[in-house]
């Protein structure tokens, strides 16, 4: 059973780790977004409803109107993956004394794992959030995520978290590997 971590992270102890849930942050688009184009879907559906059931005169009139319900066909499938991402998207961190695993899942199915020998491991650090794109002065809490370095590669997952998150996070993880925080040879610290 899940407990509660920090803000939207939940956890729970393993034999020898701790799995941790990470779900997708929701932004402030979805409380817009998701009625508007339920608004949209429903004008189109009683409007292509009718469409369909009456008789057509002109055959390429018609057949400009099956592009179109193409079209929104795509339009459809492209807002439900989007509700599905949304609402069951999640990050799995998997961490025993031998390996961290990071999941990526869409409905309890995983998408995508990434696998890290523990002692490989280490630099963990919070990356606050960037400046949005369109709006000067505002961040976009969506970019801010945790960042490692796995060999000499640099990694990152938890997009969206908190600050305060994070450090649980961080700090959670530490109690069950010691991370190392070292350097590997001829590696150059960046950590700043």
């Amino acid at each position: 059973m899940l407990e509660r971590l920090e803000g939207r992270l939940t956890w729970e102890r393993t034999p020898g780790g701790i799995l941790v849930a990470i779900p997708v942050p929701r932004g402030m688009t979805v409380p817009l977004y998701g009625p508007l184009v339920v608004i949209w879907l429903t004008f189109a559906s009683i409007h292509y409803w009718h469409l369909l059931g009456s008789p057509h005169s002109d055959q390429s009139d018609f057949n400009l109107q099956l592009i179109a319900i193409g079209i929104y066909a795509v339009g459809i499938c492209f807002f439900l993956c989007w509700l599905t991402w949304i609402f069951t998207g999640e990050t799995i961190l998997t961490l025993v004394p031998a390996e961290m695993k990071i999941q990526r899942r869409v409905v309890g199915i995983e998408l995508a794992a990434l696998h890290f020998p523990t002692h490989n491991v280490r630099n963990f650090k919070y990356v606050p959030p960037t400046k949005h794109w369109a709006l000067s002065g505002y961040t976009d809490p969506k970019t801010s995520y945790i960042q490692f370095r796995a060999g000499n590669t640099k990694h990152s997952f938890a997009r969206g978290v908190t600050e305060k998150e994070a450090r649980t996070l961080i700090r959670q993880m530490v109690e069950i590997y010691d991370f190392p925080t070292r350097h590997l040879p001829g590696e150059v610290d960046d950590s700043e």
